[in-house]
């Protein structure tokens, strides 16, 4: 039963309801929100007892059998609160450094700080465990020393050992200049009193010797710099185009020219006149075309900074009267006919056999008949009635019969006996 009285009802039908009770000891329900507790035993009804104990890092504090009461509690009662985390006890601290951290119970953390001149070497972190054990170990605080600088760029940096302490010296090399302390000492925070400085490129001056009709790639010179030589426009670079600064800030020899760019004589074109004598970059060349010819394309041809002429032009010949029949205007007034035409126009067909039977020539090798015939040059003669009785047609719509027939078309039997 939920309760300690029940009710059991006579119903109609002469049965009780419900048809028994039955009563099973009470039990005590655990405390909630235990973590740190392990409850020992499965039996939780009243008058049992079960025994407690503390997970790894707590201990006990106080009985550890409690018995289920009536009432539904525990006696004596416990909770989280019935177990204390272990002590590590106070950790030992480094020389010349110091704990950060006041608790000293498991999972507790402490920290460890050097004093100023010292760097922290070990663990910087130790926790309490729960063998009452901190975890790595002390850590040791080492005087601070400034880094030497490993890599001067175009120079060099020497330690100097003095009675005040580290000293690095710079220096650089041929050709640069310093920027910056030359100088610094190390400090007790374990760092230089300034910045590493630079050694910059010195200065060269503008060369003095460069080829005439030439331009240099850079405004600005230093030592080490590479400079190109570059050739006005209509001039070509002949010969090694880049000098150097070198590191006493004079600059390397150079052979190197710009010669004017040159066309060479240009190309000839049919039928015209070619007008100019200077072949280089920038010159250019006239054309005029004889009489009877006609100018196609620009009447001028100019040279190329890439040492090449612009397309020449044209001259094409003039037929007054446009020639037919796909012929071409070959000089002036004169067309040249493709195959089967002929004429000063190429308007004439050409038949190599002449046309029959009064047949005239229209295209090449094409005849035009007249009525009564046919064929490729008009000698079949047509008959609109068909010669029988093995008869031949000889001309338009005449038959020639053999000796046993006659008629216009070979159909009558000739008689015989006459």
């Amino acid at each position: 039963m939920d309760t300690d009285t029940d009710t059991i009802t006579c119903q109609k039908d002469g049965r009780w309801f419900p048809e028994r009770i039955s009563c099973s000891p009470k039990k005590c329900p655990l405390p909630e929100n235990i973590t740190h507790i392990l409850v020992h035993g499965d039996d939780f009804s009243v008058n049992r007892q079960v025994s407690v104990s503390c997970a790894e890092g707590y201990t006990f504090e106080g009985v550890n059998i409690s018995v289920c009461q009536l009432d539904g509690t525990w006696e004596p009662p416990f909770s989280d609160e019935s177990c204390s985390p272990v002590s590590c006890g106070k950790p030992e601290s480094p020389e010349h450094g110091f704990v950060v951290g006041s608790k000293y119970t498991f999972e507790s953390t402490i920290i460890y700080q050097c004093e100023p001149g010292y760097e922290l070497e070990g663990n910087r972190e130790r926790v309490c465990q729960e063998n009452r054990q901190w975890s790595g170990g002390v850590a040791i605080c080492k005087e601070t020393r400034c880094e030497t600088p490993l890599e001067f760029l175009n120079g060099k940096a020497d330690i100097e050992n003095r009675t005040t302490g580290p000293n690095v010296v710079y220096s650089c090399n041929r050709g640069y200049s310093l920027e910056g302390p030359s100088e610094a000492h190390c400090t007790e925070n374990g760092t230089w009193s300034h910045p590493v400085p630079l050694c910059k490129l010195n200065p060269c001056p503008v060369p003095f010797v460069i080829p005439e009709n030439a331009l240099l790639s850079e405004k600005e010179f230093y030592v080490d710099q590479n400079v190109s030589i570059k050739c006005r426009e209509g001039f070509l670079l002949q010969g090694h185009g880049i000098i150097t600064c070198n590191p006493d800030e004079t600059w390397t020899q150079t052979s190197a020219k710009c010669e004017k760019i040159s066309c060479g004589p240009p190309a000839h074109v049919e039928n015209a006149i070619a007008r100019g004598v200077h072949y280089q970059y920038g010159d250019m060349i006239t054309y005029s075309c004889y009489s009877g010819y006609m100018l196609e394309g620009f009447l001028r041809s100019v040279c190329l900074e890439n040492g090449t002429w612009t397309s020449p032009p044209i001259c094409r010949a003039v037929c007054r009267f446009p020639c037919q029949n796909g012929g071409i205007c070959q000089r002036p007034n004169a067309c040249s006919c493709p195959e089967g035409w002929m004429g000063r126009l190429c308007e004439e067909p050409i038949c190599i056999l002449p046309c029959l039977n009064g047949g005239r020539c229209v295209a090449p090798y094409q005849c035009d008949c007249p009525p009564g015939w046919t064929g490729s040059r008009c000698h079949t003669a047509v008959c609109q009635s068909p010669c029988l009785n093995g008869g031949k047609c000889v001309r338009p719509n005449r038959c020639h019969c053999l000796s046993s027939w006659t008629g216009h078309n070979c159909s009558r039997k000739r008689r015989t006996g006459f």
